[in-house]
C-alpha cells in the first residue's frame, strides 16, 4: 500500500533547502529553455482530446503564473507551486484547484524526476504539499478520499 503521509513519497530531498546546489532547477535552466517537455509528457500521458486540451490550459496558466519570475514551467521552485495553488484556491473549489491543476503539475513533475533524459531529482508540488498550507490543504483533500469507492 503506498502511504498517506506526504514525508514518505518525497524521495531523499524533504525541503529545497536540503537539495544541493548543483540539483537545484535554476541550475539547468540555459539547456531546457527550447524544450516544449509539456507537449511530449501530455502526448504520452493524456488519453484523450479532452484531457489533451485540459492539459494545455493547466500549462498556459501554469506558464502564466512563471512568467514573472523568468523560470521555465519546468523548473518551478516549490513556492512557485504554493503560490499558484493559493491564487486557484482563492478562485475556484478546492476540488477544481486539485483536478486539474494540482494533479497534472504532481504528475508531470513525477514523470519529469523518472526520464533520465531531464535532470529533476525531487519534485516541487510535492515538497509545496509537505511544506506549505495552500498545498498541504490539496494534499489533505486527496488523502480524505474514501479509497474503498475506487475498488
Amino acid at each position: 500500500m503506498v502511504s498517506k503521509k506526504i514525508e514518505e513519497r518525497l524521495g531523499i530531498y524533504k525541503s529545497l533547502s536540503e537539495v544541493p546546489e548543483e540539483y537545484r532547477f535554476y541550475s539547468f535552466s540555459p539547456g531546457i529553455d527550447e524544450q516544449n517537455i509539456w507537449s511530449e509528457w501530455n502526448e504520452i500521458h493524456s488519453d484523450s482530446k479532452w484531457k489533451r486540451a485540459e492539459a494545455r490550459r493547466v500549462k498556459d496558466r501554469w506558464g502564466d503564473h512563471l512568467e514573472d519570475t523568468g523560470r521555465h514551467y519546468a523548473l518551478a521552485t516549490p513556492e512557485d507551486v504554493e503560490s499558484f495553488i493559493k491564487g486557484l484556491l482563492d478562485e475556484v473549489q478546492i476540488e477544481r484547484a486539485y483536478k486539474p491543476y494540482w494533479l497534472f503539475l504532481k504528475r508531470f513533475y513525477h514523470w519529469l524526476v523518472w526520464h533520465t533524459e531531464y535532470p529533476h531529482r525531487y519534485n516541487p508540488v510535492l515538497m509545496a504539499s509537505a511544506n506549505y498550507p495552500a498545498c498541504n490543504e490539496i494534499w489533505e483533500f486527496v488523502m480524505s478520499f474514501d479509497r474503498e469507492s475506487f475498488k
